[in-house]
C-alpha cells in the first residue's frame, strides 16, 4: 500500500544496494482494517515478459479486461466502500495501464528487447526521450541563450523567452501550467518542466485526417478545420495504431553533477546542458551550465478508444512522483469521500512530518511549520520570475522565515491527497518488482489514473463529475491546483480532465481542442502570465 509505504520511506528508510541490484522496498504496515480484497499487478500489457521478470517493454495503449465496467449501473466513482472482488474493481485496470505505460517509457531506448536489469537501468536515454519536444512541432521560444553548441553527451533544457523578458511556453518551462508561478526545490532553484508527445500525435497536429490545410500546428490550418466544420479528435488504438496520441510532462530538480555518484542512486538522472535566455536573467547575461537533471514527476495522458457508454472519449490521464518530493499533509483528502476534504480552496495542507523525516525535495524541515503550496512572491516589474546568474537559479525568491537561524528556504510543498487504498497495494507490487531489477524507478509511484465515466450523481457540487477518481493532481507539477477549488477560472478544479476541459483552439477560443491544450501553442508569443484567468495553457 503506497500511502503506508511512502510513511514508512518518510521515517527514514533506506533501500540497501547489494551487488548490482537494489533490494525491493520494504512491506508496507498493515491496513487499518484488514482488507478483504487485494488487485493483481498486471506487469506486461501482452503477456511477453521473460522468465527473468514480468516487466516487459510493451506500451499498452488500452486497459485490459474490466468487468466492473460492464455491469455498474450510474457508476459513481471511487467514493464509498471498497470493492470485495475483482468484478466490482473498476479502477485497478486504469492504474496497470498507468504502470505499464510507465515502465515502458522508461525502458532504456534501442534496449526494448534486452532484459528488464538491462532496460530498467537507471542510466541511458529512456524511450519517451526519442519523442519530439513541443518545439519540434510548434516551433521554438523567440530568443533562445547565447550558448553556442551544446557539449558532446549532455541533453539540452532550455528556458527561452518571448524576446520581451517574459518566458515562452514553446520549449523547457519554470512555470506551472494554469497558475503563473514556478516550484522552488531545497536548493534554492527553480523545478524544470519537458514536454514530449508520440509520433501518433505529432502526425494528428500536423494533418487532422491526413489533411495538412487543417493542421492544427499553425492558426491558419485552425481556421480552415474550423470552416470545414471537422471536430478535434485525437487518435486512439481503435483507429489502428499500437497505441492512442501520447503527451509527456517531465518535472526536473536541477543537481550538481559533482555529487552525481550519490544522486544516481535515489533518482533517475540525465547529464544535461542548462540554456537560459539573457532577458530572463538578473543582469541580461544567458546562463549556459552543465547540470544533472533529477526526474521528480511525471505526467503521461493517453487518448482512450471507446468500447462501450461507460467510457467516455476522452484520455488516459496517469500522474507519477518521486517518493523524496513532499510530505503528505496532516487530515489528507480522502478520495473516497472527496466532500469531506477540509482544505477545499485552501492550499495551506499543514505537512505531517515524521520523526525522522527523510531529506525532501521540495520541503525544509528546518522549518515544519511554514505555510506549505504558496507561490512565490513575483517582481512587480520586469521579468516577474527572474533566474540569477549562478546557482541557486532562484536565489532571489527565497523565503526567510525569520528566527532561530533558519537560512531562506524554497516552497514548503506537501500533498494534499492521499493515494487511493487499491492504487496503494498496485504502487507496492510494481515497486518491488521494479527493485528485484535493481531498477531505479522503484523510487517512483502512481498518485493516480483518471479517466471519464458516465456519472450520474456526486456529493457535493464542488465535486467534479467528468472524471474518476473526482480529483487528481502532482504536487510538484500542479503544486497550487491540488485542492484549490474556484468557480470564476476553469482551470482551478483540483482535477486533470475537468481543467482540460476548457481547452479550445486560439483560432477562435470556442472549438473544443479535445482536452489538449498544445494546439494553443500555434499562438505565437504565448506566456503563462495571465493564466489564472482564462486564456488556455498547456497543463
Amino acid at each position: 500500500m503506497l500511502r503506508s509505504t511512502l510513511r514508512a520511506v518518510v521515517a527514514g528508510v533506506v533501500i540497501v544496494l547489494a551487488s548490482c541490484a537494489r533490494e525491493a522496498p520494504p512491506p508496507p504496515a498493515a491496513r487499518a482494517t484488514p482488507a478483504s480484497y487485494v488487485p493483481t499487478a498486471l506487469f506486461c500489457a501482452d503477456g511477453a515478459a521473460t522468465a527473468a521478470s514480468p516487466l516487459c517493454p510493451t506500451l499498452p495503449g488500452d486497459i485490459g479486461p474490466d468487468p466492473a465496467l460492464t455491469i455498474t449501473v450510474a457508476y459513481s466513482g471511487i467514493l464509498g466502500e471498497l470493492p470485495d472482488s475483482q468484478q466490482r474493481d473498476v479502477q485497478s485496470p486504469f492504474d496497470n495501464l498507468s504502470w505499464q505505460t510507465f515502465v515502458a517509457l522508461n525502458w532504456k531506448a534501442g534496449a526494448e528487447s534486452e532484459p528488464a536489469a538491462q532496460g530498467l537501468a537507471g542510466d541511458g536515454a529512456r524511450v519517451w526521450q526519442s519523442w519530439p519536444r513541443v518545439a519540434d512541432i510548434f516551433g521554438h521560444g523567440a530568443r533562445q541563450g547565447d550558448c553556442g553548441e551544446v557539449p558532446a553527451g549532455l541533453t539540452l533544457f532550455s528556458i527561452a523567452s518571448n524576446g520581451a523578458g517574459q518566458p515562452s511556453a514553446h520549449d523547457e518551462e519554470y512555470i506551472q501550467a494554469a497558475t503563473g508561478a514556478p516550484l522552488i526545490d531545497v536548493t534554492g532553484n527553480w523545478t524544470v518542466y519537458e514536454r514530449r508527445l508520440n509520433e501518433i500525435e505529432v502526425a494528428y497536429l500536423r494533418a487532422p485526417g491526413g489533411d495538412p490545410s487543417r493542421t492544427l500546428v499553425t492558426l491558419d490550418g485552425q481556421k480552415n478545420l474550423i470552416a470545414a466544420g471537422v471536430a478535434v479528435d485525437f487518435p486512439s488504438v481503435a483507429d489502428g495504431g499500437a497505441t492512442g496520441a501520447i503527451e509527456i510532462k517531465a518535472a526536473w530538480r536541477i543537481l550538481d553533477p559533482q555529487d552525481r555518484e550519490a544522486n544516481q542512486k535515489r533518482f533517475f538522472l540525465v547529464p544535461a546542458f542548462l540554456r537560459v535566455a539573457p532577458d530572463l536573467v538578473t543582469g541580461g547575461e544567458s546562463i549556459c551550465a552543465p547540470v544533472d537533471m533529477a526526474l521528480v514527476g511525471m505526467h503521461v495522458i493517453q487518448k482512450n478508444p471507446v468500447t462501450d457508454n461507460a467510457l467516455k472519449p476522452e484520455w488516459f490521464w496517469s500522474t507519477f512522483e518521486h517518493v523524496d518530493n513532499a510530505p503528505l499533509a496532516r487530515d489528507a483528502c480522502e478520495p473516497r469521500s472527496p466532500q469531506s476534504c477540509g482544505w477545499f480552496a485552501n492550499l495551506n495542507c499543514t505537512a505531517e512530518l515524521p520523526a525522522a523525516p527523510p531529506a525532501y525535495s521540495f520541503f525544509s524541515t528546518a522549518c515544519p511549520s511554514c505555510a506549505v503550496n504558496v507561490e512565490p512572491k513575483a517582481a512587480t516589474t520586469g521579468t516577474p520570475y527572474a533566474w540569477s546568474p549562478q546557482p541557486p537559479y532562484a536565489g532571489g525568491y527565497l523565503t526567510d522565515p525569520g528566527g532561530d537561524g533558519v537560512a531562506p528556504i524554497g516552497t514548503q510543498t506537501s500533498r494534499c491527497w492521499q493515494v487511493y487504498e487499491l492504487t496503494d497495494d498496485l504502487n507496492e507490487q510494481w515497486r518491488a518488482e521494479l527493485g528485484a531489477v535493481g531498477s531505479v524507478f522503484q523510487n517512483y509511484f502512481l498518485v493516480g489514473t483518471q479517466w471519464g465515466a458516465a456519472l450520474t450523481n456526486t456529493p457535493d457540487p464542488k465535486v467534479p463529475s467528468d472524471a474518476i477518481p473526482t480529483f487528481l493532481s502532482n504536487a510538484v507539477v500542479e503544486t497550487y491546483l491540488q485542492t484549490l477549488y474556484d468557480p470564476k477560472n476553469p482551470f482551478a478544479t483540483g482535477s486533470c480532465v475537468s481543467c482540460h476541459t476548457a481547452a479550445t483552439l486560439p483560432a477562435d477560443n470556442q472549438t473544443s481542442a479535445n482536452l489538449s491544450f498544445l494546439p494553443g501553442l500555434a499562438q505565437p508569443g504565448l506566456t503563462r502570465l495571465n493564466s489564472k484567468r482564462g486564456s488556455a495553457k498547456d497543463h
